[in-house]
């Protein structure tokens, strides 16, 4: 059966484009040494299998075989260094992008997105499970997921983490060492990996291009520093986000702020995110406007403090957006818990940029790390009493209103039904233990299961509610403040 696998993973390739028919025998004797076999014979087959169930045959017979340890560790390693006996080297990769992208940006990122697919560097399969509904609360709907690929993150351990220079190889998982790299039991796959290069704000293919193997949106994008520096955010870093729109004006972009407790999980390398997708951010509704010079400066009506401005200038928008920028560096006031500085500053932003039509839209996203013994995961984090359902850093994702719940919520969720149907009691399970004081606060719960499955979803969904508000700078309270602090930086 191995050959009918492997001929059909061949004539895969082939439809998909992976593969020119010239580069077939090296394709196939390099899955040869991988397999340890040693021909390959055309054979014939009548049911074609669905390609995700081919790859799992293929990993199946490696396994039996002892190519891959019984524990099943090294399955996805195997899977793609199988993939990338398809996948053109780096250096052609580049150059069939660049072709591409002579057609157009779009026609670029499309061909480059769906090599990614077809090679299954992103796991489409496994991206299926996750869970998405809506939330309907006080702001526009909120996108909510739960994400069963995706590991939980301790705060704390992230800010460890971004204190520690590691000598391992590859630094961290957005370095371009990681292309071609086999991986390791702590660190993932990257066989079938590739970067295209990038020119931004004039430095000559000094940025990368990759989709997110986990990807949390559609199109989902990694825009990165080929050097290994840790994340910032400055003039310069708007300066960027201007000149990557310019070249590929169908994607957002944005940036997670680069300090601690406010920033994303991988703060050690500079990085932005962007892709193909409409946040509910997008759609706020303005709370405050004013209009100068041309340019449109609103607050949002938003959880989060957040300034958009718009402009069909980029230099104009750029100009504003760093007065702003800089405003907020230098803004103290602590009767209201804003700290601009005790030993480090603390005051930066989390910038996203989108073209409509030819309008610039800069969304800056206030932000404030400072922490204290009475709140040791910051002030502007969301508080414990919301750690069962999210306790990771608010990143550049949920800002823009799409929530990333840890995976272990299904099962909770479901055990949570339990109780709530009368079926057991909380007490019998302890991963519920985090939840008690969270389920006792329900009210008016139906008794239909279907009803009851909506209502925990619209639990979560408020509990999220809250946690983007617990991250406001400006609070409901202090909205005067907010205004008065716009009004002085637009001068």
């Amino acid at each position: 059966m191995i050959q009918i696998y492997l001929h059909q993973l061949l004539d895969y390739a082939l439809k998909q484009s992976l593969l020119d028919l010239v580069d077939a025998e090296y394709a196939i004797n390099r899955l040869l040494r991988l397999f340890e076999l040693d021909s390959f014979e055309c054979a014939q087959y009548e049911d074609e299998l669905d390609f995700h169930v081919l790859l799992e045959r293929l990993l199946d017979y490696a396994t039996f075989k002892g190519l891959i340890d019984q524990e099943g560790f090294m399955r996805d390693h195997f899977e793609a260094q199988m993939m990338d006996c398809f996948l053109p080297r780096p250096s052609e990769l580049n150059r069939l992008f660049r072709e591409q992208y002579k057609k157009g940006p779009l026609t670029a990122t499309t061909y480059f997105y769906r090599l990614s697919q077809a090679t299954n560097y992103i796991k489409t399969e496994r991206i299926k499970n996750n869970i998405a509904f809506v939330y309907n609360g006080k702001y526009t709907p909120l996108q909510i997921t739960i994400n069963l690929s995706k590991p939980e993150k301790d705060p704390k351990l992230i800010a460890q983490l971004a204190k520690t220079t590691s000598n391992h190889y590859p630094k961290c998982a957005l370095c371009m060492e990681n292309v071609g790299f086999y991986g390791t039991l702590e660190k993932a796959p990257r066989s079938n990996h590739r970067v295209v290069d990038l020119t931004i704000n004039h430095e000559k293919n000094a940025w990368g291009l990759q989709y997110s193997p986990y990807a949390y949106f559609n199109e989902h994008c990694i825009i990165l520093k080929k050097d290994h520096i840790p994340m910032k955010v400055d003039d310069n870093t708007l300066d960027e986000l201007v000149d990557f729109v310019n070249q590929f004006p169908h994607y957002l972009i944005g940036s997670n702020a680069g300090l601690p407790i406010v920033g994303g999980s991988i703060l050690d390398h500079y990085h932005f995110q962007g892709g193909r997708h409409r946040f509910p951010i997008f759609d706020a509704p303005v709370k405050r406007l004013w209009k100068k010079r041309g340019l449109e400066f609103a607050i949002l009506d938003w959880p989060m403090s957040v300034i958009r401005i718009s402009s069909n200038s980029e230099n104009k928008l750029l100009d504003y957006a760093k007065d702003v920028f800089h405003a907020w560096q230098l803004y103290d006031n602590p009767e209201i818990g804003i700290h601009e500085k005790t030993l480090e500053p603390h005051n930066t932003i989390t910038p996203i940029l989108y073209l409509e039509g030819s309008i610039y839209h800069m969304l800056l996203v206030l932000r404030n790390n400072y922490s204290s013994e009475e709140r040791p995961y910051g002030h502007f984090h969301p508080r414990e009493a919301y750690f069962n359902i999210k306790k990771e850093n608010i990143g550049l994702i949920e800002v823009m209103g799409l929530a990333i719940l840890p995976g272990r919520l299904k099962r909770e969720l479901e055990l949570i039904q339990e109780v709530l149907m009368g079926k057991s009691s909380i007490e019998e399970h302890p991963e519920l233990k985090k939840h008690q004081e969270w389920v006792v606060s329900f009210q008016d719960i139906p008794h239909d299961a279907d009803q009851i499955q909506d209502y925990l979803k619209q639990q979560v969904g408020a509990v999220f509610e809250h946690v983007l508000e617990d991250c406001a700078v400006f609070g409901p309270q202090h909205q005067e403040a907010f205004y008065r602090f716009v009004e002085q930086a637009i001068g």
